[in-house]
C-alpha cells in the first residue's frame, strides 16, 4: 500500500511517502509505525488515518492496496 504523511511527519522522516506491504487493522499498523519509527510515538499515537481519501478509524481492516494518508494534528487559529 502507498503511505502517505503530512506535515510534522513528513519533515522528521524526510520523505513524503513510502509503498509497505501490510494487511490488518488501523490500530495494528499504527502499532508497527511505532516499531518501525520509535521517535515518531507521540505523534503516531495522535494522528488520523485516511484511507482512500476517507477517515477511518483504529478498526478499519487494510487490504494492503489502498492508499493510507497519516495525518498528524493540526493547529491554527
Amino acid at each position: 500500500m502507498k503511505v502517505l504523511y503530512f506535515a510534522m511527519l513528513r519533515e522528521k522522516l524526510g520523505r513524503h511517502e513510502e509503498d509497505l506491504g501490510f494487511n490488518g487493522t488501523v490500530g495494528e499498523f499504527r502499532k508497527l509505525l511505532i516499531q518501525k519509527y520509535p521517535e515518531l510515538r507521540p505523534i503516531i499515537e495522535k494522528v488520523r488515518f485516511a484511507v482512500n481519501e476517507e477517515y477511518v478509524d483504529d478498526e478499519h481492516f487494510l487490504r494492503g492496496d489502498e492508499t493510507v494518508a497519516i495525518i498528524p494534528p493540526v493547529s491554527g487559529g
